[in-house]
This record gives structure tokens, sequence and C-alpha cells, in this order.
């Protein structure tokens, strides 16, 4: 669950006919999420709006590849119904032309064994 709500929540196409803005991955992430993460994931967040553009100029697409799942040190140990953990993923941007630009990131997320398996409930400090 944590690889699969990371993809949809880091990847984007800011070409012509694909996403509109950065929550439309947040929409994406969120069939991986449950409760008030939910709504959040789809709102539009004060400060997106240059980097949207400016990834709209460049007609890229952003593209992860996941490369670990770990505990973060000094979070609680997982249990059978919750768990924090620290995705690490490589973030690769591709504009229409131009040079590829590779960065390696990170994604903290809380889960919970839901009634509908385990989802993504919190983005914890982010």
């Amino acid at each position: 669950m944590a690889r699969a709500f990371t993809l949809a929540y880091a990847q984007h196409d800011a070409t012509n006919g694909g996403d509109d803005s950065y929550a439309d991955a947040g929409a994406r992430a969120a069939r991986f999420a449950a409760g008030e993460l939910v709504d959040v994931l789809a709102q539009e967040r004060p400060g997106q709006e240059a980097p949207w553009a400016a990834m709209r100029s460049e007609q890229a697409r952003q593209t992860a590849h996941v490369v670990a799942v770990v505990v973060p040190d000094g979070a609680p140990a997982p249990t059978s119904s919750s768990a924090i953990v620290r995705v690490g993923y490589v973030l690769s941007t591709k504009p229409a032309s131009g040079p590829a630009r590779r960065s390696n990131e990170q994604l903290a997320l809380r889960l919970a064994l839901t009634p509908a398996g385990w989802r993504v409930v919190a983005l914890p400090w982010a």
C-alpha cells in the first residue's frame, strides 16, 4: 500500500491533455487512503501554482521509482493495525525538450488497517 500510494502521489503529467494540477495526483492517491486524508489529497495547496506552471511550460512528466520502504528511526514499531513508514524513491522529470532530471525523495506515511485493508491515513511531517 505504501508503494502504490507513493507512486500515485508523486507522479505527474504536465503535458497537454495530462494533469490539470498537482491535485490530480492527490486525487489518484486518494484511492489508497482513508479518513480525512482522502478529502485533503485532492485540494489545491498554496504555493503550488508557480512550480506547476514551470512543469507545464516544460511539458514535463514526472515518474517515480520506489527504492525503499522502511520504519523511520525513532518511529514506533509497526503493530497489527498501524505503522509509520518512510518511502524512498527516485523522481525523474522528463521535459518535452532538454535534459531529464533525477532527484532522491522520501515521503513519510502513517498506515492503518481499515475494513478495506491497509490504507494511508496521514502524511506525518508533511
